[in-house]
């Protein structure tokens, strides 16, 4: 299993980075410094990409490496993947070779290292790169391959610049690798790399595919992948495997490596942010956030929220208002301009914060504390014992706890928008919390419990955009005076709308508190 930490950085950087004093000091001897060229391998309908598998075949000088990854993944910067690799004759990979170094009952030798897929296979996409090569000793006697990359990724004639650093463990602990790239912070601003070299270069394929096509670029946002948790999980595991699965989806959506104006893309790292929190405070009772870390993702929530209420703003609210009668008086297009231009400038301030170095030491932090379960240090021996508890009891109770907190936080939902915004909270915390837990929880309950949650909390979101875009509007009256007729037009119209709602969301109210709290499973 290979373990190594991707950070990026400017290629402005790259010098100072290279005489930078901790290199010196833990180098072993002299950096080595080699110009790589490698060509990564893929049937014609990516048979490869399809299992999660990469093939390279790297020449520097007169050698030439093929190198198979598979399985593993990506935790806040750390990435873990099988690999094999051998000698090759030529630039043309040998999968009969690869079969070979794995174990007989590896699945994927089956599926991907085949005759038939060794006949299909064709060079996708290329790297040319110059590589400065550290074997480092840390202070806690670790063993790290420290690499600086340079050069691009090419496919057709498209390429994406590469200015990244890989520190990959030999032999020690991994934690000396996040202790190593924040000493670096300090000094050299870095990005957390979730993306490889590869990702890139496939993302280059599907590219010039769709320019053939004429067919428009998608968005590459990303929804949290499926948590499959068991029964048989300890606290502490099912904590960190919850934590790990938002901190994935808030990674995975980073709006600085991408289009900074992508709304779905800033959409979906907002909802890992909102799931992170979340499966913070369920557990808070038990594992504490350290309260410098939590001030770090409450400054990330807010350095990315506003740019989304803007977006809907523009992209929902206003554009579901009816014409206006008089449409000469009353511009509801230019109410929309103003609305995108705002949005627009707070897109480019979240994805400044994103690729800022707080951002990057609030990523290894965090990775640093769970994969190091530092929580037990600050532990009570009360929080100790808790920490036995089974799962399922755990399950159970939080589930509960939820539930009677959006019962009594709906009583008062018709008294005013705030307490509708409390039960709102309310409904999307006991929704994300029992879609943690969903493996564990008796399907025939939770599939309409959570679907009717849905509706509830669908309802009073539309609610609460409502009443965020009367303040909104609110600011834009004052900084365009110009649109004082469009704003009380639509002021209006959203005013109608939420007395509308209220009635209507009495209906997805009543249909979920007539479904039964889904049931843990206790069977094996």
């Amino acid at each position: 299993m290979e373990t190594e930490l991707k950070l990026l950085l400017s290629p402005a950087d790259a010098q100072a980075l290279r005489q930078h004093p901790l290199l010196a000091r833990h180098a072993q001897a002299a950096p080595r410094t080699k110009d790589q060229t490698g060509v990564y391998f893929d049937t014609p309908e990516l048979d490869l990409r399809h299992h999660d598998a990469g093939l390279r075949v790297r020449r520097s000088g007169d050698e030439s490496i093929q190198t198979l990854k598979a399985g593993g993944g990506v935790q806040g910067g750390l990435h873990q993947r099988l690999e094999w690799e051998s000698p090759v004759p030529g630039e043309q990979p040998d999968l009969a070779l690869l079969r070979q170094l794995m174990p007989d009952d590896t699945e994927l030798a089956g599926q991907i290292l085949t005759p038939d897929i060794a006949g299909r296979l064709t060079a996708i996409f290329a790297t040319r790169i110059q590589r400065t090569l550290w074997d480092l000793t840390l202070d806690d006697g670790s063993t790290v391959e420290f690499v600086l990359d340079q050069g691009n990724v090419e496919h057709a004639q498209r390429q994406v610049p590469i200015c990244e650093i890989e520190l990959e463990l030999k032999q020690g602990d991994p934690l000396a690798l996040f202790d190593f790239a924040l000493a670096l912070l300090r000094d050299i601003p870095l990005r957390i790399g979730v993306q490889s070299k590869a990702q890139r270069g496939y993302a280059l394929y599907h590219a010039q595919l769709r320019q053939q096509r004429g067919e428009p670029a998608p968005s590459d946002a990303s929804k949290a992948r499926p948590l499959h948790l068991s029964r048989k999980m300890g606290l502490e595991q099912a904590f960190a495997a919850i934590v790990g699965n938002c901190l994935e989806q808030v990674l995975a959506n980073d709006i600085a490596d991408g289009d900074p104006q992508d709304i779905e893309r800033l959409h979906q790292m907002r909802v890992g942010v909102r799931r992170l929190r979340s499966g913070l405070r369920l557990f808070e009772e038990v594992i504490a956030l350290p309260p410098a870390l939590a001030a770090e993702i409450e400054w990330l929530s807010e350095s990315i929220g506003a740019a989304r209420d803007w977006d809907v703003l523009a992209d929902s609210t206003l554009a579901s208002l009816p014409t206006p009668e008089r449409s000469d008086a009353i511009d509801i297009a230019a109410l929309q301009a103003a609305a995108r231009k705002r949005a627009r400038a707070l897109h480019a301030s979240a994805a400044q914060a994103v690729a800022s170095p707080r951002m990057t030491a609030l990523v290894l932090q965090l990775s640093r504390w769970l994969l190091a379960s530092q929580w037990r240090s600050a532990m009570s021996p009360d929080q100790h014992q808790a920490l036995e508890r089974p799962l399922v009891d755990f399950v159970h109770q939080r589930l509960h706890h939820d539930a009677r907190r959006l019962q009594k936080r709906a009583r008062k939902m018709a008294d005013d928008a705030r307490a509708r915004h409390r039960a709102r909270i309310a409904a999307k915390k006991l929704r994300y919390d029992t879609e943690f837990f969903h493996a564990v929880l008796d399907a025939r309950d939770s599939k309409p419990f959570l679907k009717a949650l849905s509706h509830l909390q669908d309802q009073l979101g539309a609610m609460n955009d409502i009443a965020v875009a009367q303040r909104l509007l609110q600011e834009l009256r004052r900084s365009h005076p110009a649109l004082a007729s469009g704003v009380a037009f639509a002021r209006g119209h959203l005013a109608a709308q939420a007395t509308h709602g209220q009635a209507r969301g009495r209906k997805p109210w009543k249909k979920w508190k007539a479904l039964v709290l889904p049931r843990v499973v206790t069977a094996t």
